[in-house]
């Protein structure tokens, strides 16, 4: 299995970690040799998920009050950690094998902000990255002795096992989520300006399917429940490779950056100043972006949530 996968590889010239995970099954071992194939060829990586964009709003920003307070709670305890870890670096001190964990940390949350995506807690996300993480730090010493980059490794790790678990959520999902989903990347696409014929050709989906999909949902928030058999039993058909791929993430571009340079998930800890600065925006934004990108990160809803919760909640997408 590994030979086809490296094979495939070096006939396309670029990989997509979301596509070998979702049509191979690779053990921890596997995976390293696969990684260091990749580092050893210097293989360029194309990313397919969708970025994340406001295609999905809250009237009432604090219904997921909780599972923020959480998350907030959460990367607060991880931004200690790393501050720890910056001093440590900064007087030259080494890391004992037991504290690689907190060392590397910061890798593991950035990619569970990369790969947060609608449908998926971001709480499980992380811990699922952490777990690759450990996995990973089980070839430090190898990877320290022939490559002396652990990040590459132990970021991929953490990657493996996000989209595993990802991998096998969906296999489990029922059709309603998926076709909500499929419904949810539809819309996303069509106010980045595509239309439903070039939609259509990129999903390998009939339009008309697409236009049923669209009028179903639509009227979604006038309903209390969503009987169309027709509808589910297709949407069930539609590949998980795509779904894996086009589940649009939770945060866009600057979400992330303000959340990983806050929470010195990269090189530091960066102040709301030093925030402001680096990605341009005004000063007095940066903390309202912010708490509005660890709303969004917080948003733990698919179909069935969507039907059980409409009495409670405005949910609309725009």
């Amino acid at each position: 299995m590994l030979s086809n996968v490296i094979e495939d590889i070096r006939k396309k010239g670029k990989f997509s970690f979301e596509k070998i995970v979702e049509s191979n099954d690779l053990s921890d071992d596997e995976f390293f040799e696969l990684l260091k194939f990749i580092y050893s060829e210097n293989v360029p990586e194309v990313r397919t998920s969708v970025d994340g964009s406001d295609f999905i709003a809250l009237e009432d920003e604090n219904f997921y009050i909780l599972e923020k307070n959480t998350i907030k709670s959460y990367l607060e305890d991880v931004k200690e950690r790393n501050r720890e870890v910056f001093e440590k670096i900064k007087e030259k001190k080494s890391f004992k094998t037991d504290e690689l964990i907190d060392r590397y940390l910061k890798v593991a949350v950035k990619e569970s902000l990369n790969y947060s995506k609608f449908g998926f807690s971001f709480l499980d996300i992380v811990q699922e990255a952490t777990l690759g993480l450990i996995s990973g730090l089980n070839y430090y010493y190898r990877i320290m002795k022939n490559f002396k980059s652990p990040e590459f490794f132990l970021k991929n790790f953490s990657i493996k096992y996000i989209l595993e678990f990802q991998k096998k959520l969906l296999k489990n999902i029922k059709s309603m989520e998926l076709s909500y989903i499929l419904y949810l990347k539809l819309k996303l696409d069509k106010a980045d300006g595509y239309s439903l014929e070039e939609i259509s050709k990129q999903m390998s989906v009939n339009p008309e399917y697409l236009e049923d999909l669209e009028k179903l949902f639509d009227k979604v928030k006038d309903e209390k429940s969503i009987e169309s058999e027709k509808i589910f039993e297709k949407a069930d058909k539609i590949t998980k490779t795509y779904i894996l791929e086009n589940i649009p993430k939770k945060l866009g571009y600057i979400d992330e950056q303000i959340l990983v340079m806050f929470y010195g998930l990269d090189d530091k800890i960066y102040s709301e100043k030093e925030i402001a600065k680096n990605l341009n925006i005004a000063y007095h934004n940066v903390n309202i972006l912010k708490e509005k990108a660890l709303n969004k990160l917080s948003i733990d809803m698919l179909q069935s949530d969507f039907v059980k919760n409409s009495e409670n909640l405005n949910f609309l997408v725009n």
